[in-house]
């Protein structure tokens, strides 16, 4: 028989999720530990936050997701990969599994954070999820964090490799929007060029555009899948540059 976790009932039922049982429940702890806790009076009295946990799990989840995708697809070229890594690690991806995990309930922050709607914040949520694969990796390892991460994006990774094409271009808008707006706040355009067929059968060509750049084109049955195709073409070309 397993001992039993030292963790409070929440924070064992955070385990089992993960499909990881802590030697080290203290480390996962500090994954939970959001900055603002060291603020003003408590900052001698903190306990280590997540920052540096949340720079080791990003380094983990790029590994684990990268090696997962170079051996599921072998033909595969590299501007094809990279799109497709980009969206299983996004901010948005790693905010959803935080979201999914119950991470904001335990999270520790300060009251002004968490009155200020840090438990439900996107970045903070995806830092977290990235601090908690620290955690596991700091804790027991690659293999077990490898474990982990692939536990957890397991249905995403499955629907990329039943349909590879229709995974990227569905998550491709996400993608482009969150990749650009980390260079500025304007997001990217789309602009029908082109509607013609009949009823049954619409040609659509769509082009995207940021700042007044064009950055590709794409098509489809509908404006949505054009939209689409456009952005993980766009994709493609920023992932060469």
């Amino acid at each position: 028989m397993e001992p039993s976790s030292p963790l409070p009932p929440p924070l064992r039922t955070l385990e089992e999720r993960l499909a990881h049982r802590f030697a080290d429940p203290q480390i996962l702890l500090e994954a939970l530990t959001h900055p603002s806790t060291a603020q003003g009076k408590e900052r001698k009295a903190a306990a280590p936050d997540n920052e540096r946990l949340e720079f080791l799990g990003d380094a983990v989840l790029q590994l684990a997701v990268t090696e997962r995708l170079y051996a599921l697809f072998p033909e595969a070229p590299e501007g094809q990969l990279t799109p497709w890594r980009a969206s299983l690690v996004s901010r948005a991806r790693m905010a959803d599994l935080a979201t999914r995990l119950g991470l904001g309930d335990l999270l520790s922050m300060s009251r002004g954070e968490e009155r200020n709607g840090g438990r439900t914040r996107q970045s903070i949520l995806a830092n977290a999820m990235e601090a908690v694969f620290g955690a596991v990796f700091r804790d027991a390892g690659w293999e077990a964090a490898r474990k982990v991460i692939l536990h957890l994006l397991d249905t995403e990774i499955a629907h990329l490799h039943a349909a590879p094409q229709e995974a990227a271009a569905i998550n491709a808008k996400g993608e482009l929007q969150e990749l650009l707006q980390r260079e500025g706040k304007e997001a990217p355009r789309y602009l029908c060029l082109k509607e013609e067929g009949a009823s049954h059968d619409r040609f659509y060509e769509v082009l995207v555009t940021w700042k007044g750049l064009e950055l590709a084109r794409g098509t489809g049955k509908s404006k949505h899948e054009a939209e689409f195709a456009a952005a993980a073409e766009a994709l493609k070309s920023l992932a060469k540059k």
